[in-house]
Formats: structure tokens, sequence, C-alpha cells
């Protein structure tokens, strides 16, 4: 399965005691929701990637402009 059997006995210890749930790897850190960008522009720029297979981050900045999106292409890029 890709791990040890020390490790398999382990998990199966632990979801013994605490149940399936508690192997789920939790993040400790809050997501740092100050810079992101509108859901609306993120979905119109998801669309332009599936319609444009092949176009850059470029292309794509000019295509949402032509559509009334305004996005740098940077902005494009970590969409």
């Amino acid at each position: 399965m890709g791990f040890s059997r020390d490790t398999s006995y382990r998990y199966r210890e632990r979801v013994d005691e605490v149940g399936i749930e508690n192997l789920v790897d939790k993040t400790r850190r809050k997501a740092n929701r100050k810079n992101r960008i509108d859901e609306a522009v993120e979905d119109a720029v998801t669309l332009i990637a599936v319609e444009f297979l092949a176009a850059g981050k470029v292309r794509a900045s000019n295509e949402l402009r032509k559509r009334g999106v305004f996005i740098s292409v940077a902005a494009v890029r970590c969409a």
C-alpha cells in the first residue's frame, strides 16, 4: 500500500480510538482571502481557459477585456 507495517498499525490504532475522520490531513493555516479576485472574474478566466485551450495569459487577458472583464496578465496567471 505504499507505507510500512508500523505505520499501518498506528493508523489502525488511531481509527479505533477516534474514528476515521481524524486521519484526514488538517491544515492549521487560515486562507488569506484579502488578495483573492472576485469569484465572477475567476469563473470568467476559467471559461476563457477552456474556450481557448492553447491561449496564453496575455491572450486570455485580452479576450477578457473584449468581454468587459478587466484583469491583468499576472492576475490571469494566478487565477
